[in-house]
């Protein structure tokens, strides 16, 4: 088998530098290279298999798996240079992988084999909100937020691409995967033609990284709430930014002794303009994934309120340390924390707000806290035998 593997996948999308499809796709690559050699050196498990790359020299790419391609030798291919299906014709590559499906003509591709890994439907199922125009940075983006999640925009773009490739997988044509039961329903909800079509369901596999180096300057170990992925509105920080503040507000002075750090926020003005107590907010650029996983080990509890998720990492991370999480209570969120979270409507910041108080609460923070743990361990361990069913699907070795 030849494989093509899309890297472009990994590499930033929109604002987003890091995202989670990429985090999907990069331990996906790595279970694949754990299929295809042996250990750690570069000895071939499987001499009728060989691995092709491409992705885009013009996006960040994790430096580490570029020198893992040429460690073992794989071929590398920049998509400025050369276009996926000229790679294809040229190396009698018979199994084309993406993590994330593009909706760009030049990934509509014919190969033997065309596997992927479909997220959900966030394009269909988002109502549309011109808060995304603030948060958006270039005059590119900020083009693509006018549009984004508007009804003719989803009626006369994003509907009949994907439509086309529904019916591509009803033909048996493409080979679907998904990352829970929430996006295996929404996409046979848009797309009854698959209703009866088996799209196997694989919790999306999490890299665990190891807490590392030390907590950003003002930031003290359990004196902060978490929020992650400031960059992107649909993430709906400054919702939960509001309702901290709120809450401040109304507290008496001096009785709120946390800070509220969120993270990946490349446009503070658009958390800070209307804030009345600026000095409880610590706003920060990406992190590393090591501190990233730092601040989520030692955070006092994690505030999720995402207005759409396929599966929804944040919350697991933070459960894996027993940190307690309250979060949106839609998409797939309820299914992939159970009952170990605390709910709200993330539209209504009194609702958040109400969330937050109940965190403060010992009896109910120690209550979720071991919930969060024993919950983490339930959905990892789903996770790592998944993951080894999503790559029998990728290469088809049932």
């Amino acid at each position: 088998m030849n494989l093509l593997y899309n890297l472009v996948a990994v590499q930033p999308i929109h604002s987003a530098k890091f995202h989670g499809g990429g985090s999907y796709g990069e331990v996906v690559f790595g279970a694949l290279l754990k299929y295809l050699y042996a250990n750690s050196d570069r000895t071939i498990q499987n001499e009728n298999f060989k691995m092709f790359c491409i992705y885009d020299s013009k996006k960040y790419l994790d430096p580490n798996i570029i020198s893992t391609c040429k460690k073992y030798e794989i071929p590398l291919s920049d998509i400025n240079e050369i276009s996926p299906q000229e790679l294809i014709d040229q190396n009698f590559i018979n199994t084309f992988y993406t993590p994330l499906f593009s909706l760009e003509k030049k990934w509509n591709i014919e190969v033997e084999r065309f596997v992927f890994t479909w997220h959900g439907v966030r394009a269909l199922e988002m109502p549309y909100s011109n808060v995304g125009i603030a948060f958006a940075k270039t005059l590119v983006q900020k083009a693509e937020a006018l549009v984004r999640y508007k009804n003719f925009w989803k009626k006369y773009y994003y509907q009949p691409k994907y439509q086309s490739l529904a019916k591509r997988i009803a033909e048996g044509k493409v080979k679907a995967m998904t990352v829970s039961e929430h996006s295996n329903a929404s996409i046979k909800a848009f797309f009854p033609e698959l209703m009866h079509v088996k799209i196997p369901v694989f919790y999306s596999p999490m890299a665990e990284n190891e807490a590392n180096g030390n907590l950003p300057e003002g930031i003290e170990n359990q004196k902060y709430f978490l929020l992650t992925s400031g960059a992107r509105w649909e993430k709906n920080n400054l919702r939960a930014v509001m309702a901290f503040d709120d809450l401040i507000s109304s507290l008496p002075t001096n009785d709120f002794n946390f800070k509220v750090v969120v993270t990946g926020v490349t446009n503070q003005k658009v958390y800070t303009k209307n804030l009345r107590h600026k000095d409880h907010f610590i706003f920060l650029n990406y992190v590393e994934n090591e501190q990233l996983e730092l601040l989520h080990k030692n955070a006092y509890a994690f505030i999720f309120p995402s207005l759409n998720e396929g599966f929804g990492y944040p919350p697991i991370q933070s459960m894996r340390y027993g940190v307690p999480v309250a979060a949106s209570g839609t998409t797939s969120v309820p299914e992939i924390c159970g009952n170990a979270v605390l709910y709200f409507d993330p539209y209504s910041v009194s609702e958040i707000k109400n969330r937050i108080i109940q965190l403060l609460n010992p009896e109910i923070y120690q209550n979720y806290s071991e919930r969060a743990k024993r919950r983490y361990s339930e959905v990892s361990k789903r996770q790592k035998e998944d993951l080894e069913k999503a790559v029998e699907f990728i290469l088809d070795s049932h």
